[in-house]
């Protein structure tokens, strides 16, 4: 029963913060920028908030959040150990991308001076902060259990975090097949993700992981691109 109602707050949230970022969207585009990425670092620390609000309302303050240093060694290791791995194959397969699969994300081919703002710094502290800070910790403090020993908050909250995604197919960023073959990836990355945020309780290992998968993505292939 409780899972159960754990999720129905998940659900919730996600809802209605697709619908404030929808509204918050409508506003900015055209009146404010067409610029995909300009739009994106203004919705950042509109997440950020509404993560901290809501984490508030389930009485998880900015500590449990991850807002500390947490445990360094732990976390120093998650980069080195998990981290750098996915660093190298990032770049190998973006490297190696063909151009048909490229096309496949629009996002890629727009060129704008907010780029390395939001691929490089804000993408893993936005989205670092509303699922492992958020959703991650509030279902550790409610669901028990772990696989191995990864916590089922872990699991529950990378399927939310892949499945989310689908929001790049609705605002045209991606297509369809790109999700789906991006699935299994975005899950196995979110796990190393919240594995790392599970054993060093800071969000600051995720938030170095998140930015530098994405940064060696997008400029790999940006680069790619224009030559």
């Amino acid at each position: 029963m409780k899972i159960f109602i754990s999720l129905i707050n998940i659900s919730i949230i996600i809802v209605l913060y697709f619908v404030l970022i929808k509204k918050v969207t409508n506003k900015i585009y055209r009146k404010i920028t067409t610029d995909v990425f300009k739009i994106q670092t203004i919705l950042s620390p509109i997440t950020i908030l509404y993560s901290i609000i809501f984490a508030g309302l389930f009485k998880i303050n900015l500590k449990e959040m991850g807002f500390q240093l947490g445990n360094y060694k732990n976390g120093l290791i998650a980069i080195l150990v998990f981290g750098l791995p996915i660093f190298v194959l990032t770049y190998i397969f973006a490297k190696s991308a063909k151009k048909e699969e490229i096309n496949e994300f629009k996002f890629i081919k727009i060129k704008s001076k907010w780029q390395i703002l939001y691929v490089w710094i804000l993408v893993g502290l936005t989205e670092e902060t509303f699922f492992r800070g958020l959703i991650q910790t509030y279902l550790n403090k409610n669901i028990n259990g772990s696989i191995f020993t990864i916590s089922y908050s872990v699991i529950l909250t990378s399927l939310i975090f892949s499945l989310f995604h689908i929001l790049n197919v609705k605002n045209r960023s991606e297509t369809i097949k790109a999700f789906i073959q991006l699935l299994p990836t975005r899950f196995l990355i979110s796990i190393l993700l919240g594995y790392s945020f599970q054993i060093s309780n800071s969000l600051i290992y995720p938030i170095i992981i998140h930015n530098i998968i994405d940064g060696i993505t997008f400029s790999t292939v940006k680069k790619s691109i224009e030559f």
